[in-house]
Parts: C-alpha cells; structure tokens; sequence
C-alpha cells in the first residue's frame, strides 16, 4: 500500500522528524465494523485495519494433554498456551470482553523437583522457526515494519504459570524454586530472540507487565537481581546476530521507575505509556533521546469517557510536545471495547491522518 514507508518508521525510531506519525492498528471485528461505516479512500482505510507493523511469533503446537493434569477444573471453552497456561474470557452483562479467568499450571507444584518433572516447552525441537525467514521477507515486501513478539518475557509468564501471590512469596520461601523456573523461560526466550535477529525483523518485543498505575508490583531491587539479568542476557543474545536491532519493552502501568534499568540493558523503545499514570511530557523530556514512545493513548480515560474535542486536544498534544524529533508511535493497548469507545476511535481515525503530519509541528 502507498502509505506504508518502512523508511518512515526507521527516522522515527532513529528520532528523526518523517511525513507522520506511526501507525500500529488494531485488528479486530469491532474495529473493521467501524471502519465500514466510514468513507475513506483505500489507503486511508489501509491505515485505520493495517497499519504500519506486522507481528511474527515462534511458539509450537500446544499439546494439551501434556498439561491436563496440572489443570484441575480447566473448562472446555479456555485457551491453553504452550507453558500450559489455561485462560477462559469473562464478558460483562452487556457482551464486552472483560478479561479472563486464568488457570496456573504449577499452582501445585512447590519444589524444584517437581519442575523438573513438569512438561516445559522445547521451543528449538519444536520446528516452530521452520519458514520465519521467508515470512519476514513477505512482510517486509509489502512495506510492513516486522516485530519478533516475545513479550509476557520472563516475570510475566512466570506468574501466570504459579499464580501471582505465590510467586511474590516464592521469591522469598523457594529462591531456589524460583531461579530454577526463571532460567527454563529465559532459555526458551534466547532461543527465540536470536531466531528473531537471524531471520531478520526491525524488532524485537520483548516485556513483562510488572507495574500497576502507581508504581512497579516488584521492588527495583528484586527487579535487579532477580529478572533484569534474563531481560539483559535475552537482549544480548539478539544483539549477537544483529548489534543494532531495536527492542520494544512493554508493561501497563507507571513503569517510569524502571526506565533507567531498561536503557541500561539495551531497550530502545517502551509501550503503551499509559497517559493516566505516566507523565509523557516529562518522559519524553527525561528519556526521549534514548526512548521511542509508543501507545500514550488515553484508552482508560478519553476514549470510553470524552468528547470529539477531547481526542483532538490529545493529539494536538502529542504533535507539538512529544512527536518531536520523532520517537513516537501510536496505539492503542488493552482498548476498552463500548460503544462509546468505538464511537471516539471512529473519531480518531477520522481526524488521525490531519494531525498526525509531522508538517503541523511548525505551523
């Protein structure tokens, strides 16, 4: 499609201006039944459905039954991943998603001798890599910016497999238990971020969540000795095939705490840098000559509460405070789906192609 430059995002990332801002759509029913309402030319509706970034993973097959029996009560409608994480969807009264209910595999399983014995993925056996040069060079032909995904990195899958209260006491009753689990992720997380850097994607995703709205759920220093090391060694991994690829970080919340320990190691972009309880402006004035800010938008707030002139003053915002000298990319993370919502991102596409020039920077 004509609008899709991946030579834009490449100034962006570099923190150079460009003719607009990034786009990463989302790709879903309720988006597509909005945008055909609309009457958009072709490469305006591309960029509303398509947007400027393809997502690759390298995950095997599941094997359910590997994983039935540390699954007691597993309904027949949930998803099972292959760590062997169950998630079931919760709707609301009305029939929006709201989340999931989530099923912890090693629940029931407290000793290092019993993960030993529990069925962890064999990512480089698996055969999942089998074609991810060719799908990249597809990708990259039909303009698109390739993102090797790999995020829910370390921490993140790590308590959706023990559940999260029993980790934060495992840190502290199972050290052991716990550098044990760690390390089976963080070996199969290497293994993909240097398939990632060989096949060759723009870039790499990495991520835990790891904040909630007012500050990080972990302590800096248990994220020091505990998980930054893996983020650091699974990073370096990538950066031995290919030195200057950019990494995505990814965790809702205020992660502006942790954002020093993350250019330390190498990440070169963070997302979704929520609004409401990140200060964007003083991080793109902190960090912005080191990071790339990509989400800020205000998907808990304006978008299921505000007004048209609402999303045009956050954009307007954007423009002139943080687009500058590039490093910013627009999406819209863990998206609120009401009819409300769905009538401002109608709004936001609407107006996104006019105030997302770079061109309305100076005027």
């Amino acid at each position: 499609m004509a609008y899709r430059s991946r030579a834009r995002v490449a100034k962006i990332l570099a923190h150079e201006d460009a003719d607009r801002v990034p786009y990463c759509a989302i790709r879903s029913a309720d988006v597509h039944r909005i945008v055909d309402t609309m009457d958009l030319e072709a490469d305006h509706r591309a960029l509303c459905l398509e947007g400027d970034f393809a997502f690759l993973l390298v995950e095997p097959e599941v094997e359910l039954d590997r994983f039935r029996p540390y699954l007691a009560g597993l309904p027949d409608t949930a998803e099972v991943s292959y760590w062997g994480i169950g998630r079931e969807a919760q709707k609301t009264q009305e029939g929006w998603h709201a989340g999931h209910r989530m099923f912890h595999p090693l629940a029931e399983i407290h000793s290092v001798e019993g993960l030993k014995q529990f069925p962890f993925p064999d990512v480089a056996r698996s055969g999942a890599d089998q074609g991810l040069e060719e799908h990249v060079r597809r990708l990259k032909e039909d303009g698109y910016t390739v993102l090797g995904q790999m995020s829910q990195t370390i921490l993140e899958t790590a308590y959706n497999m023990r559940g999260m209260p029993q980790l934060m006491v495992d840190f502290f009753e199972r050290p052991r238990y716990v550098a044990f689990l760690f390390e089976q992720i963080a070996e199969q997380r290497r293994f993909q971020a240097r398939r990632f850097a060989e096949a060759g994607v723009d870039i790499l995703r990495i991520g835990d969540d790891i904040a909630s709205q007012k500050d990080l759920i972990v302590s800096p220093a248990l994220y020091k000795a505990w998980i930054k090391p893996h983020h650091a060694s699974i990073i370096a991994e990538a950066r031995r095939v290919r030195p200057d690829i950019p990494v995505k970080y990814h965790s809702d919340g205020n992660l502006t705490g942790l954002l020093p320990d993350l250019i330390e190691i190498g990440v070169t972009i963070i997302n979704p840098v929520q609004p409401e309880c990140m200060d964007l402006a003083e991080v793109k004035r902190a960090f912005g000559k080191d990071l790339t800010l990509w989400g800020c938008m205000p998907v808990q707030s304006i978008f299921p509460h505000g007004s048209r002139d609402d999303i045009r003053r956050h954009l307007e915002f954007l423009m002139t405070h943080i687009a500058v000298d590039g490093g910013l990319v627009l999406k819209f993370t863990n998206f609120l789906v009401t009819e409300r919502s769905l009538e401002n991102l109608k709004v936001f596409f609407e107006i996104f192609c006019e105030i997302g020039q770079y061109d309305r920077i100076n005027c």
